[in-house]
């Protein structure tokens, strides 16, 4: 086999066609149609699922609960602006086999990150093989490589879980907002805050949500968040 990578991925309009990586980083594959997806069967241990990305009519494909994790963790990292999933597969050249990353992801800066990742069950050398792969695949392409290992922190994880349902842009409210900083431009509780703005319960609490989300307003996301209890405030640039 040889040093070069090859990725097979969808033309825009779904030819599947192969290249060498590094002849993809001007190619949007962020916006290209999977070139895998997961089988279905009786017995499967695993999921297949699909992640609805915020404003956008696309979805992203979930294998696993550790693959719908990692989506969730691309959709809160504030310096990715799309992602897919299963968009390319990779091999060496001359070889056979190869793998199909988890997502590929548009940073805001224009640079791509490709994310993988990696069943516990798989032998230490199959692990070993697939991130020198990837690995040459990012040299050559001028990618990032993100290996998605756990959820990570158990409280953070449900934190962002619960309030990924409010990171859709129809939340957000310019005068909702600005009422808000000046409500939380000292901490106090989410419910408390929301009493004391004057503004409508029910939207209002679902605005607030959205700021936390973009982290327009704070929390402390190492606790549980709880909007009875858990302290909110406003970044000083914000009030």
């Amino acid at each position: 086999m040889g040093d070069v990578v090859w990725a097979q991925f969808c033309s825009p309009a779904g030819r599947l066609i192969e290249r060498p990586a590094s002849e993809l980083c001007r190619e949007r594959l962020e916006e290209r149609e999977p070139v895998w997806k997961p089988q279905r069967y009786k017995g499967r241990r695993a999921i297949a699922t699909w992640w609805r990305l915020a404003d956008q009519v696309r979805h992203a494909g979930c294998a696993t609960l550790g693959a719908l994790d990692a989506a969730l963790s691309l959709e809160f990292d504030t310096e990715v602006a799309t992602f897919a999933g299963w968009p390319m597969r990779l091999r060496w050249e001359g070889g056979a086999e190869g793998c199909v990353p988890d997502f590929f992801a548009r940073l805001k800066d224009g640079r791509g990150r490709v994310v993988v990742c990696q069943p516990g069950g798989r032998e230490a050398a199959d692990r070993a093989s697939t991130r020198g792969l990837l690995e040459a695949a990012g040299k050559q392409a001028g990618w990032q490589v993100r290996m998605h290992t756990g959820m990570g922190d158990a409280v953070v994880t449900r934190n962002r879980q619960r309030l990924s349902r409010f990171r859709h842009a129809r939340l957000a409210d310019a005068d909702t907002a600005r009422v808000l900083h000046q409500v939380f431009a000292q901490p106090r509780p989410l419910d408390d805050g929301v009493a004391v703005s004057g503004l409508p319960r029910l939207s209002t609490t679902a605005r607030a949500h959205h700021l936390i989300w973009r982290r327009e307003l704070l929390i402390d996301w190492a606790s549980p968040f709880v909007p009875a209890r858990s302290l909110v405030w406003s970044p000083q640039e914000a009030c």
